[in-house]
């Protein structure tokens, strides 16, 4: 079947019904026929498709599986098939792009990698790569933080603070891959990336002005983030801007640390992508069984090692991180409004609403007034 047969075969809306199951292994059976020989897969290999239940809601996932003519198996492929209607073509490609970049990238490394990359097809908006076998680091690292205001081993506590070494590590090595291995597209301008970061904020209050969130506070938030980015006199270097660079996006595997969900994969500022990582750390402080201590001596450890892999010395407070990443607070409170519009704009459900989103709702809008303030 060439590609286009099984293009017009893919005629499906992202379901996973046994005539979308049968669509899928049509373009699969063409991409390993005509795409794959280069990566050492065998046009003689047979298959099973099955799909994953994954955390996450944009994408249908699934593993394919080839086997020889001796039913023993030899790759694994994971298939991501998004279905959003904001995820248009463009968006896969770009994400693709964005794979193969880092992926060159992180061979040099011994620890850093990314799944590698197969092909995409942005008309069904398909990815193939790599399967890696893995769990997601916010997995590793909650496990050992849940109950850690009242105990940890040592062991553990150490663990947590290499993996937070680790990331740092790895973001250091991906904002240090040449600007000139940017996305497709015209090379933005400092000012027009700060055009972008403000259309996002304004996206996203008015999510959380939807979910209640009081609209005193939206306003301060809205100035505050507005006059900091518009009283520059100048801006940090651009460098490339994962976008999600958060625990649920760094795998860890047996032998490497895996960077994937490149979606949003773009050109930014450094303290974009390690104030996303930060913020994402202080979600958990909503935990009351988690330990302050530990979490923000996590946090900090991360700081200071991506922020040029140690070089710049202690980043715990404020000045300090905002010496080592221009305009690290503005983020801060950026990226805090949309963790806000992720959770409430659309929640599931009553019970949802009572249990989870109000009293993440006061969390937030504590950590606003708090952090407003300061």
């Amino acid at each position: 079947m060439d590609q286009t047969t099984a293009r017009r075969a893919f005629a499906c809306t992202g379901e996973t019904g046994a005539d979308s199951l049968q669509d899928l292994r049509s373009l699969v059976r063409c991409e390993q026929q005509t795409r794959w020989t280069r990566f050492g897969f065998s046009p003689e290999w047979s298959f099973k498709l099955a799909p994953i239940a994954v955390e996450g809601e944009n994408a249908s996932k699934y593993l394919v599986t080839f086997f020889s003519k001796e039913e023993k198996p030899q790759r694994t492929v994971f298939l991501k098939q998004y279905h959003h209607p904001q995820i248009d073509g463009a968006a896969v490609g770009n994400e693709f792009r964005g794979i193969q970049i880092a992926e060159r990238a992180f061979q040099s490394t011994e620890r850093f990698r990314v799944p590698q990359p197969y092909s995409c097809r942005p008309d069904e908006k398909i990815l193939f790569m790599e399967y890696c076998p893995s769990v997601s680091l916010k997995q590793a690292l909650f496990r050992p933080l849940r109950l850690s205001r009242f105990f940890i081993s040592s062991r553990h506590r150490e663990r947590l603070l290499e993996q937070m070494a680790e990331s740092g590590r790895l973001l250091s090595h991906f904002q240090r891959i040449p600007i000139k291995d940017r996305p497709k597209g015209e090379a933005e301008t400092a000012e027009g990336i700060v055009l972008r970061y403000e259309k996002q904020l304004l996206r996203h209050l008015r999510i959380c002005r939807r979910a209640g969130f009081p609209e005193t506070l939206i306003q301060r938030i809205q100035r505050a983030v507005f006059g900091r980015l518009e009283s520059q006199s100048s801006f940090p270097p651009i460098v490339l801007q994962h976008s999600d660079f958060a625990p649920w996006n760094l795998m860890v595997g047996e032998r490497y640390l895996y960077l994937t969900d490149f979606q949003n994969f773009t050109t930014g500022f450094s303290a974009y992508d390690a104030a996303f990582f930060y913020s994402a750390l202080d979600l958990l402080f909503r935990y009351r069984t988690v330990g302050r201590a530990l979490l923000s001596r996590m946090q900090t450890v991360f700081l200071e090692t991506c922020s040029k892999e140690g070089e710049a010395g202690s980043v715990q407070g404020g000045m300090e991180r905002e010496q080592a990443f221009p305009l690290f607070e503005v983020f801060r409170l950026m990226h805090m409004t949309y963790f806000a519009q992720s959770i409430f704009c659309s929640p599931p459900g009553p019970f949802y609403q009572s249990v989870y989103a109000d009293s993440f709702r006061r969390f937030l809008i504590d950590w606003f007034h708090q952090h407003l303030e300061n």
